[in-house]
């Protein structure tokens, strides 16, 4: 038979083992805000007799209490011209283990302006059925909604490029989400748009150079370059001829190749889309491609 100190001594160790076995729940990552933990512990033991007895511990509870978690994802990057609007998709989840509101922000870095939308079709691409995001909870934030824990709800943002843009440039728009549970609780997507734009430049030069005297045919050549990342299209040279000098007939030269000036049967005219001007339509010109446009006029 057992001696009161050896059953002093298990019945002592049965009460931490139970004890922190009850405690261990309470931690679980993901149990549901406002569940309720409850534990109790039993010890079985016997009297001087042999006589089976049983003693309950008090109820002892724990109600989980509510965090916040929240992502939002992925991080995205396009190419825009000038002018564009860019929609970039991502899912807010709420990672939390309890209802949620996530207020939602989006910020250009070059100040351009941005639009929330909710992608209701989850197609990932902005559709006519996207409806911009309001104020559910009235505190001046738009938001996802209420969310209940683990709910994924998708988004577009929409940026809208600045018509002067130039070539180059880098806008950052971060997409913030952040729990109406804990404000201090938020995560961030970010958007990359990189400009592409055309870049042109216009170089000018006569042959021969110096004084000359009347009489003297001077050739022009006019270089058009694309120096930007985007391509041109519809580039058209217009140049007058200098005052005390007649054009020379026929002298208009695109790449290289004589261009008929009287009509408009070719690129090029001559005092009919503008009067006294040269008038080239050079077309499209790709990101560092050059178009050369000569033509003569006699010193009078």
């Amino acid at each position: 038979m057992r001696s009161n100190a050896t059953r002093g001594t298990l019945l002592a160790l049965i009460l931490v083992f139970l004890m922190a076995a009850g405690a261990s729940p309470a931690l679980a990552v993901g149990t549901p805000a406002g569940t309720v933990i409850s534990n109790q512990a039993t010890v079985d033991y016997t009297d001087t007799n042999g006589n089976p007895l049983q003693t309950l511990s008090n109820i002892v509870t724990t109600v989980v209490s509510q965090v916040a978690t929240v992502t939002v994802d992925p991080d995205r990057a396009s190419p825009a011209s000038p002018g564009d609007t860019i929609y970039y998709a991502h899912d807010v989840t709420n990672g939390g283990n309890g209802d949620d509101t996530i207020d939602l922000t989006a910020v250009s870095s070059n100040g351009w302006a941005t639009a929330l939308y909710a992608d209701n079709d989850s197609s990932g691409s902005f559709t006519a059925g996207d409806t911009l995001l309001t104020d559910s909870d009235g505190d001046l934030a738009v938001d996802a909604g209420l969310m209940a824990m683990n709910d994924v709800f998708p988004i577009i943002v929409a940026v809208t490029v600045s018509a002067g843009a130039v070539s180059g440039t880098v806008d950052t728009m971060i997409v913030t989400g952040t729990s109406s549970f804990n404000v201090a609780v938020s995560d961030i997507a970010t958007d990359t748009t990189t400009i592409s734009a055309p870049d042109m430049s216009v170089v000018k030069s006569v042959a021969p150079p110096g004084p000359q005297p009347p009489g003297m045919v001077l050739t022009y050549t006019i270089t058009v370059t694309n120096n930007g990342t985007g391509a041109a299209v519809a580039v058209i040279l217009t140049d007058p001829t200098p005052a005390n000098t007649t054009y020379v007939a026929g002298s208009i030269t695109l790449g290289g190749v004589g261009k008929t000036d009287v009509d408009l049967d070719d690129e090029a005219d001559f005092n009919l889309t503008t009067g006294g001007a040269i008038t080239v339509s050079i077309g499209a010109l790709a990101p560092g491609a050059s178009a050369v446009v000569t033509f003569q006029v006699t010193i009078d």
